[in-house]
């Protein structure tokens, strides 16, 4: 009798932990609701003053992480005059990686030089963006970002513990931009 009962007893001890790990899973796939955004693909952008295009390039599997290169397609007065400011007439490509914060936000730095025309080109200051990139949907996604400015040193490289500050000028924060995913076309 008495294995009967602890029988019984170890049947009814998995039965209820089976029944409460299935409720937590039930429960874990209700707050999931299915989107978790991977990086990478092609876009287009657009700006407070001109548009871009980009390409992400996954450096994972998992799609956490891409390489960036972002090419402005064109720029308004404003960000014309802040090349004029440093004796820039042009800007690079912009390059740099991002990487998954949560399930539909990335973080990301670019970098890209403000250059004087010429053979060879002139970098006359090194813009650094960095910010977020919110997935809005697979397609779509609103980027929150800032902008600072520093003097290339002998290298080429940005001195980074020396921004340039223009009072109302640089640095530049609270920048919002829209991108969309460039599609497959059948």
């Amino acid at each position: 009798m008495k294995r009967f009962v602890t029988g019984l007893m170890k049947g009814r001890a998995i039965r209820w932990s089976a029944l409460a790990v299935g409720m937590a899973v039930a429960g874990l796939s209700l707050a999931w609701d299915g989107h978790h955004y991977r990086v990478g693909g092609a876009w287009i952008g657009a700006s407070q003053g001109g548009t871009w295009t980009a390409l992400h390039s996954p450096l994972d599997a998992e799609g956490e992480t891409a390489a960036i290169r972002t090419v402005n397609t064109s720029w308004g007065s404003s960000f014309a005059a802040l090349l004029a400011a440093f004796g820039a007439d042009t800007a690079s490509d912009a390059v740099g990686e991002m990487r998954m914060i949560s399930r539909d936000t990335a973080q990301w730095t670019l970098m890209a030089y403000a250059q004087k025309a010429g053979n060879p080109l002139e970098a006359k200051a090194i813009g650094v963006y960095s910010g977020t990139w919110k997935f809005t949907s697979q397609d779509t996604a609103v980027l929150n970002y800032s902008l600072n400015v520093y003097l290339p040193t002998a290298d080429g490289y940005p001195d980074l513990n020396n921004p340039v500050i223009i009072p109302g000028v640089l640095p530049v924060t609270g920048l919002t931009d829209t991108a969309k995913r460039v599609p497959i076309l059948k």
